[in-house]
């Protein structure tokens, strides 16, 4: 019988499992990788979300960044070193991560290739970030938010079994994950449902961590199971939450909700002009202003408007809104010069009527109620002035010309005011004989061109100019404005490549664009001509989107055009982008201002010999003039943000001393900590121990010096027993110990902030 059942060798197999099974405890525990593994569902949700955003086209993926992160910070904590001296290597690590993953955006067939590709663009970059110049390469941004990604990551692990603190661990993660929500459709998505979950998880595995470390060193009981119990509960309770929230608000608590969280995400929404500058490629589906109305015009590619209502304006009829212009072309797009700004009061003429009186001009009102917050004030033609206090941005030495006017308030929803411009009624007739005799501050500031502009555009100009027959100025402008007019308008086009000309790029690559790209062209085809001009941008008011005289303005209406200066007229707009009608003589601005009582010529013919104050008088430039503008009164955020500030940075520094103060004495029983704060202060106070010194003779000194010889002694004694007797052989008990150390640590304060020296 004993044949039949023969003894099975498991000795070998039960070895290996035995190896398998306890391998992973060689870097920590069960526990610890159990709370591993739910930061990386939780952190894998964060990379997902970004994957799925692709901000920019071949976007490397942001999983494998995460795993590394989460790994490299996890080894570092587990590792016993100071973090001064860990953290170094845990960051040069993730480095070499982070440049592997961002190389397979670069350019070349091999590693090698792609590395050096890598380091040449970043290079350039950084010279592009100190000249204040604008970028359209999107690798410093893969790097960018790659390496962010990575840091949230690796600080996240760092916190979790360094610091045992799941709060912290989840704060950059979070920023992240909700940063990248606010620009796609800013709402909630599965992977935040994912992150929520995973983060509620990991708090309470955390603290039970902590519980369970407290609970082993006091020496009480507790269920074998309970972390498996506990975490089937908290999964439980998560997902009924979770559900909870994404399934409760309804009807109006779910527009109250949408509305919460786009007030969330505002402050994430709100690119700022540097942003924009150095990272302008980048895809946002959620539809951000094209114009951001700052120092820089990128000219960006793949362009989504969005059809968000902006404004509403009453206007004679369809016709250009202005809000600001450049006259520094970079290669990649706009920049302004340098400009005199200057503060104007309400209902004062912005310009200096000298200075702004030109031919064959008039005057045009537009009422503008805002629908969101903007600070730029819209003009039907070159700024005038305003019925509300406003800031202006003239060329250097020329109040006559305004470039940008901005109100001095904050302007909101649901306010309004009135603007005036000046639009040119100029005829073909009167431009084409205007002549060249520039003024010297137009010819010096509008016909800028870098040196690296490419002589095939100089080459195209010309030839465009010799085939139509053009001769004057004005001709020339037509010319121009008609060939880039025959190029198809198209949103989808790419920005330029990294290194490349963008009009050089449009006229011989592209051959259609929209009018970001247009008129850019046409105003540096005008330059190499001599022709002095700028680039504008605002709005266009769509004919049929609006009832009578009222024009809603939407994103979808953004626009740029060009300006042309022809002496003794001004600036004339062109328009050489298909989609609206061309502009010049009788172009897209003069419905603005026809002969109708809504709008009318007046200021006396603009700026006349007979030229009054607009304050006086009649007409309806003096009557919009004197209407009071709508600014609704909002609350003061920085009576919050304020003292909330002051009280995050006290709360930081006392978090940063009470780190400071416990740093090193981790592990220490009470007796022990105290004993060490004592000698610290004692330190600080020029009166440590001393090489020979006994605890009990250093102790003995201190308390001498101090005058609390008693409560030194009982210190000592309660540390000695502490570090050398049993629990049951203790004479000094806990309390007289944390009495003899507040006795101490008052003298030793006192002394050390009253600049005592010591006695000998």
């Amino acid at each position: 019988m004993a044949g039949l059942n023969p003894t099975i060798e498991r000795g070998p197999v039960r070895s290996a499992g035995s190896v398998a099974l306890n391998l992973p405890r060689v870097v920590m525990s069960w526990e610890d990788w159990l709370t591993f593994a739910v930061a990386v569902i939780t952190f894998v949700a964060i990379g997902h979300s970004l994957e799925q955003a692709n901000w920019v086209d071949g976007m490397p993926p942001f999983i494998p960044t995460v795993l590394a992160g989460l790994a490299i910070g996890m080894l570092t904590a587990r590792t016993r070193l100071h973090a001064l001296a860990i953290h170094p290597v845990g960051l040069l690590a993730g480095a070499v991560v982070v440049v592997l993953v961002a190389q397979t955006y670069a350019d070349g067939p091999t590693l090698a290739d792609r590395l050096a590709d890598f380091r040449v663009r970043m290079v350039e970059w950084f010279h592009v970030v100190r000249a204040g110049d604008i970028s359209n390469d999107n690798l410093p941004f893969v790097t960018l938010v790659q390496g962010t990604t990575w840091l949230a990551a690796y600080l996240a692990a760092w916190c979790l079994f360094r610091w045992h603190n799941a709060w912290l661990a989840l704060l950059p993660g979070g920023f992240i994950l909700l940063t990248n929500i606010s620009f796609l459709d800013g709402q909630p998505t599965g992977d935040f449902v994912v992150f929520l979950f995973g983060a509620i998880v990991l708090i309470s595995r955390v603290h039970l961590q902590k519980h369970l470390a407290r609970w082993r060193a006091e020496g009480v009981d507790y269920p074998e199971f309970i972390s498996v119990s506990l975490i089937q509960l908290t999964v439980a309770v998560a997902a009924a939450l979770v559900v909870l929230a994404w399934w409760l608000p309804l009807g109006n608590q779910a527009k109250a909700a949408e509305s919460v969280f786009d007030t969330l995400a505002r402050p994430f929404t709100s690119q700022s002009d540097q942003l924009v500058r150095l990272f302008h490629n980048i895809d946002s589906r959620r539809g951000a202003n094209l114009h951001t109305f700052g120092n820089t015009l990128p000219i960006q590619g793949d362009v989504t408007l969005g059809s968000k209502r902006l404004f509403e304006v009453n206007s004679a009829q369809a016709g250009l809104l202005r809000a600001t212009s450049y006259e520094v072309y970079t290669g990649n797009g706009w920049k302004a010069g340098d400009r005199d700004s200057a503060r104007v009061d309400a209902r004062e003429l912005a310009v200096d009527a000298r200075s702004a009186t030109y031919e064959a001009r008039t005057t045009a009102i537009l009422r503008v109620k805002l629908l969101s917050s903007e600070s730029t004030i819209l003009t039907p033609g070159v700024p005038l002035a305003a019925n509300l206090d406003t800031r202006v941005d003239t060329a250097p030495g020329q109040a006559g010309d305004i470039e940008r006017m901005r109100s001095r308030v904050a302007l909101g929803p649901d306010d309004t005011y009135n603007s005036f411009g000046s639009v040119s009624t100029a005829t073909a007739a009167q431009l084409d004989a205007a002549g060249t005799a520039y003024p010297d501050w137009v010819a010096e500031r509008y016909l800028q061109l870098p040196n690296s502009l490419p002589q095939s555009v100089r080459d195209e100009t010309r030839r465009i100019i010799a085939e139509s027959g053009a001769r004057t100025p004005y001709q020339q402008a037509k010319a121009i404005e008609a060939y880039l007019r025959s190029f198809p308008y198209d949103l989808a086009v790419p920005a330029p490549p990294p290194g490349r000309d963008a009009v050089e790029f449009l006229l011989f690559d592209l051959k259609r664009g929209y009018f970001d790209y247009q008129s850019s062209a046409m105003c540096v085809m005008l330059r190499t001509a001599g022709i002095p001009c700028r680039v504008a941008v605002g709005y266009v008011l769509t004919p049929g989107s609006g009832d009578e005289t009222l024009y809603t303005v939407r994103k979808s209406d953004a626009y740029s055009w060009v300006e042309v200066f022809f002496p003794s007229y001004g600036w004339v707009e062109f328009n050489p982008t298909s989609d609206r009608p061309e502009g010049g003589a009788g172009g897209l601005s003069q419905p603005l201002v026809p002969s109708d009582p809504f709008v009318e010529p007046s200021l006396e013919e603009l700026f006349g010999p007979d030229y009054l104050d607009p304050t006086g008088g009649a007409g309806p430039v003096q009557e919009a003039l004197a209407e009071d503008p709508v600014i609704n009164q909002r609350f003061n955020w920085l009576l919050v943000i304020i003292p909330l500030s002051i009280l995050a940075l006290v709360a930081a520094a006392a978090v940063g001393l009470r780190v400071a103060w416990n740093w090193g004495l981790a592990g220490l029983d009470e007796r022990a900590r105290l004993w060490a704060h004592t000698q610290r202060l004692a330190g600080w106070a020029g009166l440590g121990p001393r090489a020979p010194e006994t605890p009990r003779e250093w102790s003995r000194r201190l308390g001498r010096t101090i005058q609390r010889e008693e409560p030194a002694i009982r210190l000592s004694q309660a540390y000695e027993e502490s570090r050398y007797a049993r629990p049951d052989q203790h004479r000094v008990d806990d309390a007289e110990a944390a009495a003899s150390y507040r006795s101490l640590r008052g003298a030793l304060l006192g002394r050390l902030f009253g600049r005592k020296k010591p006695r000998p």
